[in-house]
C-alpha cells in the first residue's frame, strides 16, 4: 500500500502588487504649493523603495525639526492609496503588501473639510484628487501644505464617504496624522486569514 501526502493550504495566494508614487510632499504648514517634491523623488532600483525625509534631497538646507515628508503612493490590482508621514531624519517605505480584499469596495468621496474650531474649508476636491477614481482603500494625509493653513491651531480633516454606493461612519484625522479609509466589514475577515494590509 503507497501513502500519499498532499499539503493543502488554506492561505490565499499572494498578489502581485506593484507601487508607484502619487505624490511627495515636504515642508512646514506654511511652505503651501512649494512643498509638492514629487520630481525629487525617484526609486532607481524599483519597489520596494525608502523615500527620506531629508531637507537637502529636496533643496532644503534649513533644519527645522517641524518640518514634515508626506508621501502618497499607490498599489496595483489592489486599487490601494496608501500614505505616510515622518518627521525630519526619518523615512517612508513605499511598499505594497498583503492580497486584493476579498470583497473589494469602491470608496467614493461625498464631502470633505478642513479646518480648526474658528473655521473650516470645503477640501472635497482634494482629497477626491487623492484617492482617484474606483480605491479600495485610501490613506489621506492631513497636512496643511496640501489642504491650506489658514489657523494657526491644531487643524483637522473630516471625511464622508461611500462603500459601494452605502454611506459609512465619517473618519476624521488632526495635522499630521493620516485619515485612513477602508470599506472592509467584519465578515470579510472571517472568509481568509489576515487583513489586507497595506504596508
Amino acid at each position: 500500500m503507497v501513502g500519499v501526502a498532499v499539503a493543502c493550504s488554506n492561505h490565499p495566494r499572494q498578489v502581485q502588487s506593484t507601487a508607484l508614487i502619487k505624490k511627495a510632499y515636504w515642508g512646514l504648514p506654511q511652505t503651501g504649493a512649494a512643498a509638492d517634491v514629487t520630481s525629487m523623488v525617484t526609486c532607481p532600483g524599483g519597489y520596494p523603495c525608502d523615500v527620506f525625509a531629508n531637507g537637502p534631497i529636496y533643496n532644503d538646507n534649513r533644519q527645522d525639526l517641524n518640518k514634515k515628508l508626506a508621501v502618497i503612493w499607490t498599489c496595483q490590482p489592489q486599487n490601494f492609496v496608501l500614505a505616510e508621514v515622518v518627521p525630519p531624519t526619518f523615512k517612508v517605505r513605499m511598499a505594497c503588501v498583503g492580497g486584493t480584499p476579498v470583497v473589494p469596495r469602491r470608496i467614493d468621496i461625498l464631502e470633505a473639510s478642513w479646518g480648526g474650531p474658528g473655521s473650516s474649508v470645503d477640501v472635497t476636491q482634494q482629497v477626491r484628487d487623492i484617492c482617484g477614481a474606483g480605491s479600495t482603500r485610501c490613506q489621506v494625509p492631513a497636512m496643511a501644505y496640501i489642504f491650506g493653513n489658514q489657523e494657526r491651531l491644531t487643524k483637522t480633516l473630516r471625511i464622508r464617504y461611500t462603500c459601494n454606493g452605502v454611506t459609512t461612519p465619517a473618519r476624521q484625522a488632526t495635522e499630521n496624522s493620516i485619515a485612513d479609509l477602508r470599506c472592509e466589514v467584519p465578515a470579510d475577515h472571517g472568509q481568509y486569514h489576515g487583513e489586507p494590509v497595506g504596508r
